[in-house]
């Protein structure tokens, strides 16, 4: 009974929990064993379903370009140290900083894959994507409401920082995004920059160095290198080709 009222609680199904114990009670003896194990069955299989459309539902809320786990690269080993709950709950940050292939996006992404197995609304921008939106929604006047829909997330992405220069108008409201976001919501960064450089995305040198204070006050700073594991992947996949002929 007690597994039941416990599927009871995560489905949220309050008014059979409150009665269970007292239609038990009134079912022949003889088949409450039966009744038991059926009533058990059927609402693991609702939970099951529930959690399946639920995790389906923040994937496509987090727009991922493509899915990565971290299991699937060899660097994974320099983010192990990252507990995804903790820093969520947190509101910690992380900054990955490397050269292009060196798994930045992929273990970004794979960490934010493990924050929505475990239950929080994630979303994937690039830099330049949430700049262009921000300036479309200060365009048509609702910049205001679109930061508060970023905040709701408990993790966001910001790939490519640095990569794609930003127009100068945008950069005032990446400011105010970020400052919004603060000890609200945990942010990953993945960038090729070092943070001196960090002035020619956001212009303004006191903007900059207070966007870097916020972003790194409560932060997990990882140097990816300057390693391709793209090149690498390609390496391998030809000589097993050519092994395979």
């Amino acid at each position: 009974m007690e597994e039941i009222k416990i599927l009871l609680d995560k489905l949220g199904l309050m008014g059979i929990k409150m009665h269970l114990t007292e239609v038990m009670e009134s079912v022949d003896e003889s088949c409450v064993s039966g009744v038991r194990e059926v009533l058990q069955k059927l609402l693991t299989v609702e939970y099951e379903y529930k959690k399946s459309r639920s995790l389906h539902y923040r994937l496509q809320l987090a727009r991922f370009p493509t899915i990565k786990l971290l299991s699937d690269t060899s660097a994974a080993n320099l983010v192990e140290n990252i507990d995804v709950q903790k820093l969520i709950d947190n509101h910690k940050n992380v900054i990955l900083v490397g050269g292009s292939g060196s798994a930045k996006t992929h273990l970004a992404i794979g960490l934010a894959f493990t924050g929505i197995e475990r239950g929080y609304r994630v979303r994937f921008y690039t830099l330049s994507g949430l700049a262009t939106q921000l300036l479309n929604a200060g365009i048509h006047n609702y910049e205001i409401q679109f930061m508060d829909s970023v905040k709701r997330f408990h993790l966001i992405i910001v790939d490519e920082l640095g990569y794609v220069p930003i127009k100068p108008e945008a950069r005032s409201l990446l400011f105010e995004l970020f400052a919004k976001l603060y000890e609200q919501t945990s942010i990953i960064i993945t960038t090729h920059l070092k943070f001196e450089e960090w002035g020619e995305i956001f212009g303004n040198a006191k903007a900059t160095k207070a966007i870097i204070d916020r972003l790194t006050h409560h932060c997990h700073i990882i140097e990816t290198g300057n390693k391709s594991f793209r090149g690498e992947k390609d390496i391998t996949t030809i000589l097993q080709k050519e092994k395979n002929m």
